[in-house]
């Protein structure tokens, strides 16, 4: 009785530790953000750094005549994926679960046609620490599940503001959007790339405007310059010119 009351009073306590004090501490409530969200994979935070937790949000709802398409996402950190919310959904209200480092990506409604079918979700990834962090988009041909087209890319995570340079953005990008939408964009560009070599089906093009990634894309360029053009005007009034 003697050894085991010293062994359990040696252990160290388990619990999350003090924040580091290099990251301001920010808090959001998903529905709020979701709600003026403009992408899906929306980062809620804005800190994508070496070891980083960034949650991102998804909402997707069903409408007549809707595609979401479907594509598979191939990344070398884990995914948790958590529902806040749905109906008519693969997944459920409550539901958490890590995705394989290959998985397929769609709108998860039973039905995309149906009004009434609705999803609110958080997709979570752990930056790497000292490690290399790569991703790939995948399309494959909708018969014959032929590979189309794996647009891989370096998604390394976000240096130190201090270490990024004077020419880097102020607000950067989530790599995994702009990338995403890249490859999307060629993709949807190419037809001879549509055109699956093992059965020779013509596959349509990804319906890209449903999942925003170019809104977002083009946002960040906008916003990264609004903040340059008020920093040249603040300057300018610092300087007397």
């Amino acid at each position: 009785m003697s050894t085991k009351t010293e062994t359990a009073s040696a252990a160290p306590p388990r619990r999350i530790p003090s924040p580091r004090g290099d990251k301001e501490i920010l808090k959001v409530n998903i529905y709020d953000r979701m709600q003026s969200g403009n992408t899906q994979l929306l980062p809620l935070f804005p800190y994508f750094g070496e070891g980083a937790v960034v949650p991102c949000g998804a909402i997707l709802r069903g409408e007549p005549g809707a595609d979401w398409g479907h594509f598979f996402h191939w990344n070398t950190v884990d995914e948790v994926v958590v529902v806040y919310g749905g109906r008519g959904g693969l997944l459920q209200t409550g539901q958490i679960f890590a995705t394989q480092k290959l998985h397929g990506v769609n709108s998860f409604l039973k039905d995309p046609t149906d009004a009434g079918s609705f999803l609110v979700l958080t997709i979570t990834q752990h930056q790497s620490v000292g490690a290399p962090q790569q991703e790939a988009v995948i399309f494959r041909c909708g018969k014959c599940t032929e590979t189309l087209l794996r647009f891989e890319y370096d998604a390394p995570p976000l240096p130190p503001p201090a270490e990024r340079g004077p020419d880097a953005d102020p607000h950067p990008a989530f790599t995994t959007i702009v990338r995403s939408w890249e490859a999307a964009a060629a993709y949807n560009a190419d037809e001879a790339r549509r055109t699956c070599q093992q059965c020779g089906t013509v596959n349509p093009p990804f319906p890209l405007e449903r999942w925003a990634w170019g809104t977002y894309a083009a946002h960040s360029r906008t916003v990264n310059a609004a903040r340059r053009a008020l920093d040249e005007a603040a300057g300018a009034l610092t300087s007397g010119d």
